[in-house]
């Protein structure tokens, strides 16, 4: 009887001196004491956005981690990889599915983490450190956004790839430098491919876990913004370590981080991540879209997270878009860069910073203003599979009939109408204001004036084809006057 309570006792401190043994040469004790077991500023659950962040970060390295064992970066083996992944493999949809959305959720918690600092004036001394780290990371993520979809090699991912060639070369003195290196070479191809794939799987992670690391620490040392600050001025450095310490150390103010903060912030973390797997079981992973095609440009939508970009940069000049693309990313990078040091008022907290408020509700309202444009947008620049309703009342030749065909093919009925039938993004072929003689419709559709909306058809379409097209829009004009 008595060894049975005896040789429990041994094993406990066996486990005891391993446990010692283990907390001494990993450096468990300072690791509890320095950032679990202390004393920080309590905060709102929704101050959970920069945990959510890591943790949807380490659903998409370990997702990523997974799909690359499946994933060829050969551009002859990329698009049939990942229909085998999303097809073929067991939970590969799931799998693909998690990654997707959780891509898009980090863009969007991405937003709502630097709406929320701007508000409270996160960025004020002592933590300009913190945010100077974060607008790294932040530009770091919106890239590796991009380039995730590109590595489908469908449609969608080279159109977003050329998007951003076309922006490199619009870099002053270097451009065509750039579009070489992404490229590797002249032309878009397997090489251009690998490097992304490359950058996204390898270097983009590395770096962003490195970012992350420090950002982490920063935080960790400099913590968030206590309610002290957030209801009176604070103007110095020395002034915010007193005020964040006596919140911490105070019974109504304060709170120990393991398990009150984590548990707060890790509420956060698991709603959007139940979100995500929500999303992936209702609509599964993002639309695959035809194999990339190298020979002709095509035009189909691009991902959500990126809807506002591209509405505001349709909605410019065309003078001024061209300018746009380059000059918004830098301008926007520059204004973050040096907000803490032009803001360098005492004033923190969302009460105190009206200016802020209205700043970030306009940006707010102006993302999604641009986000439902876009996805409501009848333009996608993608073909319709089905051509354009004949006029009622009007026969077409046969040879109108085959350009109504082509219609289709092309991607015109993406942009315009038929008698009142398709998107009004361009004229309503059937009902110009002037109409256009044979000459002049073929010379409009191989190359459209400057300023107009449409790109050229010019080595795209064959000297038939584009005669059976002409001879379409040539009867539809006529429809309105029959």
């Amino acid at each position: 009887m008595a060894s049975g309570p005896i040789a429990w006792l041994a094993r406990r401190s066996r486990l005891k001196s391993a446990w010692h043994w283990v907390r001494d040469r990993f450096q468990l004790r300072e690791i509890w004491q320095h950032v679990l077991d202390r004393r920080v500023a309590k905060g709102s659950w929704y101050f959970g956005d920069g945990a959510t962040l890591f943790l949807l970060f380490i659903v998409l390295v370990v997702t990523g981690a997974a799909m690359t064992l499946s994933y060829s970066s050969a551009s002859d083996e990329a698009y049939d990889s990942v229909r085998q992944i999303t097809y073929g493999q067991p939970l590969g949809w799931f799998v693909r599915g998690l990654h997707y959305w959780s891509a898009g959720l980090m863009v969007v918690m991405l937003f709502f983490h630097l709406f929320r600092q701007i508000l409270l004036g996160g960025y004020k001394s002592p933590r300009e450190g913190s945010w100077l780290f974060g607008v790294f990371l932040f530009f770091g993520v919106m890239i590796m956004s991009l380039l995730g979809y590109i590595l489908r090699w469908d449609e969608r991912g080279i159109y977003a790839l050329r998007v951003a060639l076309n922006i490199f070369y619009r870099v002053p003195w270097i451009g065509e430098e750039l579009v070489l290196l992404v490229q590797g070479g002249p032309e878009i191809g397997s090489e251009t491919l690998s490097r992304i794939y490359a950058v996204h799987v390898i270097i983009g992670p590395l770096l962003l876990t490195s970012l992350i690391a420090y950002h982490l620490y920063l935080v960790v040392r400099h913590s968030i913004t206590s309610p002290t600050e957030r209801e009176r001025p604070v103007e110095t450095a020395s002034e915010q370590r007193a005020v964040y310490e006596r919140d911490a150390l105070s019974k109504e103010r304060g709170e120990i981080f393991y398990p009150d903060t984590v548990a707060k912030s890790g509420l956060m973390g698991a709603i959007f991540l139940a979100l995500g797997i929500g999303l992936t079981f209702a609509l599964g992973g993002g639309r695959l879209y035809p194999e990339a095609n190298l020979a002709e440009p095509s035009y189909p939508m691009e991902e959500w997270w990126w809807s506002w970009f591209s509405a505001l940069a349709a909605l410019l000049p065309p003078w001024l878009a061209s300018y746009f693309y380059v000059g918004f990313p830098l301008l926007l990078f520059v204004v973050l860069i040096l907000l803490p040091f032009i803001d360098r008022g005492p004033h923190r907290g969302m009460r105190n910073r009206p200016i802020a408020v209205v700043l970030v509700s306009a940006c707010v309202i102006a993302l999604l203003g641009l986000s439902s444009l876009r996805i409501r947008s009848a333009w996608t620049a993608w073909p319709q599979p089905t051509p354009p309703p004949v006029p009622e009342g009007m026969v077409l030749p046969p040879e109108a009939e085959q350009g109504r065909q082509l219609f289709a093919r092309y991607g015109c009925n993406s942009c315009h109408a038929i008698d009142g039938h398709g998107p009004g993004v361009g004229p309503d072929l059937a009902d110009l204001r002037e109409t256009l003689s044979y000459a002049e419709m073929r010379s409009y559709i191989l190359q459209p004036p400057p300023g107009v909306a449409m790109p050229p058809y010019e080595d795209r379409l064959s000297e038939e084809e584009l005669d059976r097209l002409v001879d379409f829009v040539m009867v539809v004009q006529t429809a309105r006057q029959q």
